[in-house]
Order: structure tokens, then C-alpha cells, then sequence
């Protein structure tokens, strides 16, 4: 049997599914909707979350599909132990699901914002404004805007941190509307982004987004949880591709639980084909 075509179809599938993304909001994506520029700014992508987070200041999440329910409380338990949670609106009802279970009032409402006035390129993209705050310590004055909902708030100790202005409208309503929004859980933060386009290759560097991005990443390691967003067959392999590295730069000896069935399977092609070869 001979195995150079299994083994250069295996070697095509590794390089197609760690090559450039396609999918929106991802980090290993480099186009004009990928988030590579953020995560060369301070985001870590990451499939699993790691047992152990001291020393994860932030971790930032888009809801893109439906998230595990021990997930949900490993998120929950990091906020609650004074970690600062990032929700960027994805897929606004599977991100107002997560609110819920996380014990957040606030939701993420429907509709665009736009403003006539204050903005760049068009209407479109809207200009916001960081408010003095206790939770964000930034030097960024101005944030732009694409694609951004405004966040209804139902929590009482919510925190303001972002607003639109006077100008920026969303149907028959006029603002300015909070975009960005901190909620206390315990010791920690749950902040709300209503902006997923915020920190796309695109607009990273417009007004002062990527100055805000590395305030919200913090003075620690800034955890990105790819697996959140839309999957697909590049997105599931790339996954199980990164997962075993992870797993395996942890725990050496895991090397030879993952590589001797290979090696052994390897070996009996091998064998099986000299075999072959000696009866011709």
C-alpha cells in the first residue's frame, strides 16, 4: 500500500486549515474583516480555555454559536474571581443568551446606528466617546464605530463607557446611546461591546480603536475565544490542530499517547508494503 498520497493529502488538509481565515472576526483571518491586526495587538487566540487563569487579564469573547454550559460557568467563575469578561455582539440573541446566563440585566438591542454628523467615511460609521470610568483606564478618546447596536441597560451598577453622540440616531430614537457598558459580577467585570467591527482589520486603526483595544486587554495575557464564532470545516480542524499542540506543549509525555498510534500505523504500512513487494 503505498502511502504518499495519504500522507500528502494529510500534509494539503494541515496547511489549508492553518492557512489565512475566511471567517469574520477571526484572528488567523488577515483580510478586511479578520481580526490579525488585534491579535497582534494584545488578543491570544485560544480554542479551550486553560485550567489555570492567573495572570489572564481579560478574556473577550463573540457568541457566534451556541456555547457549552460548563463554559458558561468557567466564564462566570473567572468574572466572579475578578476577571474582566469582553462580550462583542456577534449573533445578538445567541449574545444576549450569554448576558443571561452570565446574571446580566443589560441586553444588546436590535437595529444600526447612524450618524449624519460625527463620523467616518458615511452615516454608517458612527463616532463614540469614552467616558471617564473606573473599570477602563485608557488613554483613547474616540472610538469608531461599524455595524453598532446600542445596549439597553437593566443593571443598576452598570458602568458607562462608551456613548455616541448628541446626532447619532437608530430609528425613530436620537442619542447619544451607550455602545460600550461594564456590569459588576462579583469581583470581576462583564463588558459589553456593541461594535464587533471595531477591531477588524479595516477599522482597527481608525480614531483611537487600537488604543482601546489594548486598554481592554490589560496588563496581563488577553485570552480571544475562537471557538465562539461561526464554524466551518477549516475552523474545526484548525481547532483540533492547535488543541493537541496545546496539549501536548503542557504534558510532554502526551507526545507518545498521540504519536505512537501514528508511528505504529506508519510502521505496519511499512511492513505490510515490503511484504507486498517481496511476493512480486
Amino acid at each position: 500500500m503505498d502511502i504518499t498520497l495519504p500522507a500528502l493529502l494529510l500534509l494539503i488538509i494541515i496547511l489549508i486549515a492553518l492557512g489565512p481565515s475566511l471567517t469574520p472576526f477571526d484572528a488567523y483571518n488577515t483580510y478586511w474583516d479578520g481580526y490579525s491586526t488585534a491579535s497582534s495587538i494584545c488578543l491570544k487566540p485560544t480554542y479551550t480555555l486553560p485550567n489555570n487563569l492567573t495572570g489572564i487579564s481579560s478574556i473577550f469573547i463573540i457568541p457566534e454559536t451556541n456555547l457549552s454550559r460548563p463554559l458558561v460557568n468557567s466564564l462566570l467563575n473567572y468574572v466572579v474571581n475578578g476577571g474582566r469578561l469582553v462580550v462583542i455582539m456577534g449573533n445578538r440573541t445567541l449574545s444576549n443568551q450569554l448576558l443571561s446566563e452570565l446574571g446580566v440585566g443589560s441586553r444588546f438591542m436590535g437595529g444600526v446606528i447612524e450618524d449624519p454628523v460625527l463620523n467616518i467615511i458615511n452615516e454608517k460609521f458612527p463616532l463614540a466617546f469614552i467616558v471617564s470610568n473606573p473599570v477602563v483606564a485608557t488613554n483613547a478618546t474616540v472610538i469608531a464605530l461599524d455595524d453598532a447596536a446600542a445596549i439597553r441597560i437593566n443593571d443598576p451598577n452598570a458602568v458607562v463607557i462608551a456613548v455616541t453622540s448628541e446626532f447619532s440616531v437608530l430609528g425613530n430614537s436620537t442619542g447619544p446611546f451607550p455602545v460600550v457598558v461594564a456590569v459588576p459580577i462579583g469581583r470581576g467585570y462583564v463588558v459589553l461591546v456593541s461594535s464587533p467591527g471595531i477591531f477588524i482589520n479595516s477599522m482597527i486603526n481608525e480614531a483611537d480603536n487600537a488604543e482601546f483595544l489594548a486598554s481592554l486587554c490589560g496588563n496581563g495575557t488577553a485570552l480571544f475565544l475562537e471557538g465562539a464564532l461561526a464554524s466551518n470545516p477549516q475552523v474545526i480542524v484548525r481547532a483540533w490542530l492547535l488543541t493537541a499542540y496545546a496539549y501536548l506543549s503542557t504534558y510532554p509525555i502526551n507526545y507518545l499517547t498521540i504519536v505512537m498510534p501514528i508511528v505504529i500505523t506508519i510502521m505496519v504500512l511499512l511492513i505490510r508494503r515490503q511484504g507486498m513487494a517481496v511476493k512480486v
